[in-house]
Order: C-alpha cells, then structure tokens, then sequence
C-alpha cells in the first residue's frame, strides 16, 4: 500500500507491485535485482528496475561487513538514473549501511545516505522492526532548495510464516527537493502495509 523509498513516497501514495530475485553465494558474493512499478512526476505508471552485487565477510562470530553497488534505472524517465556505492557493517538483528552517489536521481547532487535498521523478535514469529536515514547532499546542484540534510525513519511489527512475511509500519521522512516526485517536497507520514512471498 504505497512504495515508500527513504521515506518518500514514489507511487504518489498508491499501492505498488514489486518483483525481486536475490542470490546470496557461500565464497560470501551477493547480488539482487528488482522491478518495481512507481510514479513520479509523469501522470502514468513506468517500471523501476534496481540491481545491486557485492562482496559480504566476517570481522568476527558477531559481526559483519558488506561493500557493494547499486544502479537504477527508470523505464520512461531514464533522466532519472543513478548509481551508489554502498559499505556497511551487521550484527545478528542490525545493520548499519553508507551509500555514496555521484548524482542521485538524476538531480545533480552528489549526496551520502546513512542508515541504520533493527529488527527485534517478541515472538517466533513477529519482531518489531525499526529504522532511522540520513540523506546529505555533499557537492553539486547547490541551487537544489531546502536544507542539505533530510531524516528519514520507520517504525513498525512484521510478522513471517513459512515463505509469508506481512508488515506495518509507520514510515515518515523530511523535505528534499532531490526526489522527483511532487510528494517528495513535502513532509508527511504515512501507515505503510506490505506483504512478500519468497519462493
């Protein structure tokens, strides 16, 4: 019910569908692929494709590091592609991730994004999930309006069983004038619900 990216609505607030592959490989590569349907500021419909690889490894039994990169592209308003390198470091229910990009979304804008993300189990089958972001514009566009630093956050339950996972969450973000897509320039928050099969 709503494609929340960082936050920021990219389906105008309307329910989306997403397909997404994954492949996790025991020498520690990884990589990902997605298609997902989004609006932005074109009154139709258009196909997000999202894929990522890199290199994941152990400092020690409890925690991790990754280090990979990320390209988009957008079906009908290619305008808007980018790329991030992303470095990160995880725990057995945290993660904590940079990304890097030179131009993101197409703005112009060289920008940092940090997030941290966790997720706690009150049962075997539901943990409560939360995550706070950081988008900062670091070089670039500088006649973008608004501030260089946007927050984003969630807070929310998932509940899994078997190959289901549902989940609710209330996801809020900042002003930033870096997403294209009306929505993005305005602060609001919403009640997100999503649900995934893995098979």
């Amino acid at each position: 019910s709503d494609n929340r990216y960082r936050g920021i609505s990219l389906s105008q607030e309307k329910p989306t569908l997403r397909l997404s592959v994954a492949y996790d490989d025991s020498s520690g590569w990884f990589g990902g692929a997605s298609l997902t349907e989004v609006m932005l500021y074109r009154p139709h419909w258009q196909v997000q494709v999202l894929g990522y690889a890199g290199y994941a490894g152990r400092l020690s039994e409890r925690l991790g590091w990754e280090a990979g990169a990320t390209v988009v592209h957008f079906g009908a308003d290619s305008q808007y592609d980018y790329q991030e390198a992303f470095a990160g470091l995880s725990g057995e229910r945290w993660n904590a991730r940079l990304h890097l990009s030179p131009d993101y979304f197409g703005s112009g804008a060289r920008t940092a994004y940090g997030e941290f993300n966790v997720g706690l189990p009150i049962s075997p089958i539901v943990r409560v999930t939360a995550h706070a972001g950081a988008l900062m514009r670091v070089g670039g566009a500088s006649s973008l309006e608004g501030g260089r630093v946007s927050l984003d956050g969630s807070l929310g339950l998932a509940v899994a069983r078997d190959a289901w996972e549902a989940q609710i969450a209330w996801v809020a973000a900042g002003r930033s004038a870096v997403y294209p897509t009306a929505y993005g320039r305005a602060s609001q928050g919403a009640l997100v619900l999503s649900a995934s099969l893995s098979f």
